[in-house]
């Protein structure tokens, strides 16, 4: 997962550093020459470490950094257009006239405008930046202690990115308390970057003019960017470029979104490193042969903890057998004081073995006795000894269901010698008594009978348990509701018929029992004698 960028703009008396939305503002003491005081820097870096989130085995995010114009040259300068080899040495020597130090004494950068011709002869056309090499190390350093590699550039240039859609002939105008940085462009190449004596609290003709006069060189825009100040501020600039200018410069406030690390150089570099471009002008981190650079060298820290971490990769097996040793002994003689155990162990595995291979299979008996008894009928008592000699009784509703369930226990194979022995119907005539004796086949021939309930009737089983519905309240499955017509009678036989007979099977006039006979006026009743039986 990327880390979120970082951004940082550094002025003379704050540092602003923005980490994708998060933002941080610190304020700088300098000594009189302009360094940072030690105190500052002893404060600035566990903040900075904080706000970064670097973690020592995590590799260093990049910091784009802007930094002000003051101390910094812009200028735009022409070499031969030669080969890669000489370029830098040519560079060089381009850099060394133009500036009053040496390359060696500066941190500059270039950016390649294109070649043209002169005479003949192929020029190429760069911008360069400069500023003395201690100010920028300075911040470099303070940097790489935080655990980020630092870049810069210009803070001016970088406010481009803000409006980069306006930016090929504009200026932008960043105002502070004492003073603004002034920045001129022509096609989107910087021409000229200025600091002003003027202020959100030095406004004054003097600075107005000032503005005045770094835009009446050779800036042909026709547009001014003002960032930074009060709405007094903006309009008195606005007031002294019309009045300037009469050929019609526009003023325009840039605003951006408030917030912590919010500034048009943190946002503007933010909106251009996203986008690539190619605007951007760095001071290098190298520039040819020059050994010096603007970021610590990897601590001699990292070269002794990856040592130490070889060291530790090699001696690992030996060290586990040493300092595991303890442990081992402790378990192996925990493992020889339990060793008893295993014949008890073993005996009482040997006992649950023999209680399971001889135990009475009684549960395989109930469960046929359930899958085989008929609908509507109930098992009253049922006895079952060590021997397999098993008694039953229950009561079923006809002969036919008391056949049925003797022929499903004999085609089980679980039992043999299945007998009736008694069959007596109750007084009421509506169900049958019966008591069934039986004997189980011998073990062998059980063991070798697949008893039990398959997979798919355990989940039909499971489906009607949870499924709603079924008979209503006080009537056992399989009983009718009451007023309809038992299971197995015909369609159409009246309630009251006794099995086996139909209507066809009535002579001719007869009534069928419970029918009102033909002929009689609506809302006739018909009582029928009740039947008493005499009981001696």
């Amino acid at each position: 997962m990327n880390s979120p960028g970082i951004y940082i703009e550094i002025t003379h008396d704050s540092l602003k550093a923005l980490r994708g939305d998060e933002g941080l503002e610190l304020a700088l003491e300098r000594l009189p020459n302009g360094r940072l005081t030690e105190a500052c820097k002893a404060k600035l870096v566990p903040q900075l470490q904080e706000f970064f989130q670097h973690r020592n085995w995590q590799p260093r995010s990049r910091a784009h950094c802007a930094i002000g114009s003051r101390g910094v040259s812009l200028r735009r300068l022409s070499v031969p257009s030669v080969g890669k080899e000489d370029f830098q040495r040519l560079l060089r020597l381009q850099i060394e006239s133009e500036f009053p130090l040496s390359p060696d004494e500066l941190a500059w950068g270039y950016r390649s405008l294109g070649e043209t011709q002169q005479n003949g002869a192929a020029r190429k056309d760069l911008l360069v930046i400069a500023a003395r090499r201690e100010v920028v190390e300075e911040y470099s350093t303070l940097l790489a202690q935080c655990g980020v590699t630092p870049v810069f550039t210009l803070a001016a240039i970088a406010r481009g990115g803000v409006c980069a859609a306006s930016l090929q002939s504009c200026a932008i105008l960043e105002m502070d308390e004492e003073s603004s940085e002034l920045v001129c462009f022509e096609q989107g190449v910087p021409i000229s970057v200025r600091t002003l004596p003027f202020g959100e609290n030095r406004i004054s003709p003097d600075g107005l003019a000032s503005i005045a006069k770094a835009l009446n060189g050779s800036w042909s825009g026709r547009k001014l960017f003002v960032s930074g100040g009060s709405e007094t501020s903006f309009k008195a600039v606005s007031a002294c470029v019309c009045a300037q200018f009469t050929s019609g410069v526009e003023c325009e406030p840039l605003k951006i979104s408030a917030g912590q690390g919010r500034s048009t150089a943190t946002l503007g570099l933010k909106q251009s490193v996203a986008a690539s471009d190619p605007r951007l002008l760095f001071f290098q981190s190298k520039q040819g042969n020059d050994k010096n650079n603007f970021t610590s060298p990897a601590p001699l820290k990292w070269a002794v903890i990856a040592g130490a971490l070889v060291l530790a990769l090699w001696l690992l097996p030996y060290a586990e057998a040493v300092l595991l040793k303890p442990w081992l002994a402790k378990k192996l003689t925990a493992l020889k004081a339990e060793e008893g155990r295993l014949a008890t162990i073993d005996r009482e595995l040997e006992f649950l073995q023999h209680l399971r291979q001889n135990q009475p299979p009684y549960l395989d008996s109930l469960y046929l006795f359930a899958k085989s008894a008929p609908q509507g009928g109930k098992i009253e008592s049922l006895t079952m000894n060590r021997r397999g000699e098993v008694s039953l009784r229950a009561a079923m509703r006809n002969g036919d269901q008391v056949a049925e369930f003797r022929n499903k226990l004999i085609g089980s194979g679980f039992f043999s010698n299945v007998s009736v022995e008694e069959q007596t119907p109750t007084p009421d005539k509506q169900k049958v008594n019966v008591r069934i004796t039986s004997q189980w086949k011998p073990a062998n021939v059980i063991q070798a009978l697949a008893i039990g309930p398959t997979a798919e009737e355990i989940e039909k089983a499971k489906n009607k348990k949870e499924s709603p519905g079924g008979m209503p309240p006080g009537l056992s499955p399989g009983m009718p509701p009451r007023g309809a017509m038992p299971v197995g009678m015909p369609a159409g036989m009246p309630v009251g018929m006794p099995p086996g007979f139909s209507p066809d099977m009535m002579p001719p006039g007869a009534v069928p029992p419970g029918a009102m006979p033909a002929g009689l006026p609506p809302g006739a009743k018909v009582s029928m004698p009740v039947r008493k039986e005499v009981k001696e």
